[in-house]
């Protein structure tokens, strides 16, 4: 008979500790669950950041572009400074503003899925700049020949030839309390 009490007691034990690791196991699994969700969120936003980035450079690339195609000089309208890039969808075109406010920098969402710095549509948690350096070509002394110089935030000095530009795109955007940005850069040079 003490054997079989001993038992009854020795069931309820086990089915304590079944249900205790049941508990641990269904809470890892939401845990895993819930991380994998946030994990997919933030990708998806930050992939969003980086075409925003990309499309900014695609923007000066296609000014410089143009410039050429249409027979003028290489880099007009396209200064050393920061600029915004807008796209308008009324006329499917874009334009480098270096004259606008911190609010121009909103990025819009439109009705259509198109990403806009105009207030049309639903605003986004993205900010977009554009950053456009001067890069010179400078004759040095000696048997060093020529020497490329960049970085430079105003025009090239008389010695000195404008053969590029470093563009440098910034989205910005918060994301659960936190202030995240994505910066991608490119050399554009003067030669066809």
């Amino acid at each position: 008979m003490i054997n079989q009490l001993n038992q009854k007691g020795q069931g309820l034990l086990e089915m304590v500790f079944a249900i205790g690791i049941l508990v641990i196991v269904a809470t890892s699994i939401l845990a895993l669950a819930i991380s994998n969700v946030t994990g997919q969120q933030e990708s998806e936003v930050q992939i969003i950041a980086n075409n925003l980035s990309r499309e900014a450079i695609e923007v000066v690339r296609s000014a410089r572009d143009s410039n050429w195609l249409a027979g003028n000089t290489w880099d007009i309208g396209l200064v050393s400074g920061t600029a915004i890039v807008i796209f308008d969808p009324l006329t499917n075109s874009w334009q480098i503003d270096f004259d606008f406010s911190d609010q121009d920098t909103n990025i819009y969402l439109t009705n259509l899925g198109v990403y806009t710095n105009l207030p049309a549509g639903n605003l986004t948690v993205y900010r977009r700049l554009v950053e456009i350096y001067n890069i010179c070509l400078v004759e040095s002394g000696g048997n060093q020949g020529q020497e490329i110089i960049g970085e430079l935030e105003q025009d090239c000095s008389p010695d000195q030839q404008k053969v590029g530009l470093k563009v440098i795109a910034k989205v910005f955007w918060n994301q659960k309390g936190r202030d995240r940005q994505i910066q991608l850069q490119d050399l554009l040079y003067a030669w066809k």
